[in-house]
Parts: structure tokens; C-alpha cells; sequence
């Protein structure tokens, strides 16, 4: 095959043909592009190129500008595949993708910049979301720029790395809770006062701490009625890890009293709206309880969490308290713990009660281990 000048052909590893042109210099630019499938088509190339050079666009030939895509319009491609439904953050996704186009929806991807995302950081902080909350926001957000970066729509990621710096996460659930004072006699009166169909769910979280899906996503086939075990399957759990959870009898009674109407114990009536009709029950519950509902200052679902692991702790170790949470370290259990100024009172004098129990006192006031500690020093002596 005769070579022809600036073009070279170069076999593919399937066999097929490929033609680039190499060795041309144009506009002090050293150049090695594709040209084509033929010789027809690298030929072609070639003389564009060299017809860009003449008129000055060889930049804009070789770099042609990309299609301009809007943060929305990308993100909400990513976020209906299903790659992306797969994720367990699929929900929590919607929720920022929703916060973060009242800033970002109509914006090129292109355009967006750390400047504009500092704004928006700001912008939520001054509106009183947590920085937990913001702190996912702008996680999905660097994730939906990654993706663009790897689908070649933008050049690099304008907020990868630490660009844009983490809020210091210090949602103080702990000082909410502690200041609501609920006593033993007010979860009771909760349980109570709920709904016949969510006082199952609610009496689970309050003395196993299952999270949320944890409950809903549970089957009949996951309750051992006989053992009085609930199984929680690994796909189920956040750490990933199947668990087993004890419960009482009167638990074991509840549950058996739940119409069974499918493979779901609760969620066979609730399928796309759990999380919203959950809400709805746990804050008419709390309505006819007396008890406050609600962020700041009230009581959360996720709260009834807090309450079991400090209730757990009260009985047993942090280590069986940590395994029947499912945590995966024992830091993460006692991030939950937040003892009482009553509590710790009471734990100082149990100490004092179980140091002095059956110590006898003599006429002088000491104590009988006290002489006989002097005695057995002199007879060493």
C-alpha cells in the first residue's frame, strides 16, 4: 500500500482499518488525530485541517465546543437510571436533587464553579438546614459533576477534592431529646395512643432501635415465633450484615395479631408512600400523647433510636447494646447515649451503696475493716 504524506495507516486489533494523520505541524501545533475508516475519509480530514489552519479556527477544529447541558437535564437523566435507582440513597438523591435546582436547574454544567456553590452553601445555612443536610446536598452534587466528567461534558470536576470544604456536622438530637424529659409512662401512653396498624412499628422501635426500612421491609418469614428472633437480612441493613433481634413475648403477641396480607409484615398497603404515611401515624400519635412532634425541638422517628440504645445501655453492656442495634463499631452506639445529669447522680451512688454495704461502725465511727487493717499492720510490723 503507498504511503501517502501526513497520513498513516495503522491496523486495528480487530483487524480493522484506521488512518491518522501524523508528522504535520500547522500553526506551530504538532498534530496526530484520526482521520478516518478509509482512505477517502482521512483524506478529507486532512484537508479540513489544513483549511482550518489557513483560516485560523484550527483550535475550534481540533477542540470543537461541547453541547451545552444543564445541571437539571443531566442529573435527572442520572438519577431515573438504573444504576442510579439501585442506590440505597435513591430517596435521600431526590430530595437534594430537588433543593439543589432552586440554584442550579437552568445552569450549563459547564458554568458551575466553586464561587457559585459557596452561595449556595450559604444560602442554605441561612435558611436553618442542618449541615448534615447540606453536607449530602453538595455530595450529590460533586457526584452528579463526577459522572459529567467521565461522560466528557465537562473538562474536570470545578469542586472535586476539598474545594468546597465540609460543614461540621452538629445536628445536638441528644440536648432535643433530653429537653423533651420523657419519662417510661410517656412512651407508654405513645404506644397507646397510636393507631392499631402503627403500634406494632412503634413499640419495635422503641425497645429494639430497628431503623425505619429495617421495620417496613421486614416479612413474615423473617420472624422466628417460636424462637422469638427477627431476622434482618443483610440487604436490609445499612451495615450491610445480617442481625438477629430478641424480642419479648408481649412483642411476639403484637406481631402476631397484624393481619397478614402478604410477604410484607407492614408495608404490603404502603408500597411508594411508606415513608410519608409513617409520619402521618407517628405525628398523630404524638398529638394524642401530649408530646411535641417535630424538628427543632420535638420528637423525630429516627429519635425513638436514641431512646432504645440509651434505654439498652441502662440494662446491659455497650457491646450487646451495639449488636442489637446493628452499629458497626461501638462508637457509633454511643453517639446515642446521652445520659441524664439523674443518671449519672444514681450511678455514683450505686458505686458509694455497693463500697460501703455491710460495713459495721464502732462506737468511734470507724469501721471494723478499718481496725482490723491496723491490726494486721502492726502484727507485719
Amino acid at each position: 500500500m503507498r504511503a501517502e504524506k501526513n497520513l498513516k495507516f495503522i491496523p486495528g486489533k480487530m483487524g480493522e482499518r484506521s488512518y491518522y494523520v501524523t508528522d504535520i505541524t500547522l500553526n506551530y501545533c504538532r498534530i496526530r488525530r484520526f482521520a478516518g475508516y478509509t482512505k477517502e475519509e482521512a483524506r478529507n480530514f486532512l484537508a479540513k485541517l489544513r483549511l482550518a489552519a489557513r483560516e485560523g479556527k484550527l483550535d475550534d477544529f481540533l477542540k470543537p465546543k461541547q453541547r451545552v447541558t444543564t445541571f437539571d437535564g443531566y442529573a435527572r437523566d442520572l438519577l431515573n437510571s438504573a444504576e442510579w435507582k439501585a442506590k440505597r440513597s435513591a430517596f435521600r438523591n431526590e430530595i437534594s436533587l430537588n433543593n439543589l435546582n432552586k440554584v442550579f436547574k437552568d445552569i450549563p454544567l459547564g458554568e458551575i464553579n466553586p464561587a457559585l456553590v459557596r452561595k449556595y452553601v450559604t444560602m442554605r445555612k441561612e435558611l436553618g438546614i442542618l449541615p448534615a443536610t447540606i453536607n449530602r446536598e453538595i455530595s450529590l452534587l460533586k457526584s452528579i459533576l463526577y459522572s459529567a466528567e467521565f461522560d466528557g461534558l465537562i473538562d474536570s470536576n470545578p469542586i472535586r477534592g476539598r474545594r468546597i470544604k465540609k460543614l461540621e456536622e452538629n445536628n445536638n438530637r441528644e440536648k432535643s431529646i433530653l429537653n423533651l424529659n420523657l419519662s417510661e409512662e410517656d412512651l407508654v401512653r405513645l404506644c397507646e395512643r397510636a393507631a392499631p396498624h402503627f403500634r406494632p412499628i412503634l413499640e419495635l422501635a422503641i425497645i429494639t432501635g430497628m431503623r425505619r426500612n429495617e421495620i417496613l421491609k421486614m416479612k413474615w418469614k423473617d420472624i422466628d415465633f417460636g424462637l422469638r428472633v427477627i431476622r434482618i437480612p443483610a440487604e436490609n441493613s445499612k451495615s450491610k450484615k445480617e442481625r438477629f433481634i430478641p424480642i419479648s413475648a408481649d412483642l411476639i403477641r403484637l406481631l402476631d395479631s397484624v393481619e397478614k396480607k402478604g410477604d410484607y409484615v407492614f408495608m404490603n398497603d404502603w408500597t411508594g408512600k411508606r415513608r410519608k404515611r409513617i409520619e402521618e401515624a407517628f405525628r398523630a400519635a404524638c398529638e394524642r400523647a401530649g408530646i411535641l412532634y417535630g424538628r427543632p425541638g420535638g420528637l423525630t422517628f429516627h429519635d425513638l433510636r436514641h431512646i432504645a440504645a440509651y434505654r439498652l445501655v441502662k440494662v446491659t453492656d455497650v457491646v450487646t447494646a451495639s449488636k442489637i442495634l446493628g452499629h458497626s463499631s461501638l462508637q457509633m452506639t454511643m453517639r446515642y447515649i446521652h445520659p441524664t445529669e439523674s443518671d449519672k447522680r444514681e450511678a455514683i451512688e450505686r458505686v458509694a451503696e455497693s463500697l460501703f454495704r455491710g460495713r459495721q461502725k464502732d462506737v468511734n465511727g470507724q469501721s471494723a475493716g478499718h481496725l482490723e487493717g491496723l491490726e494486721n499492720k502492726g502484727q507485719i510490723n
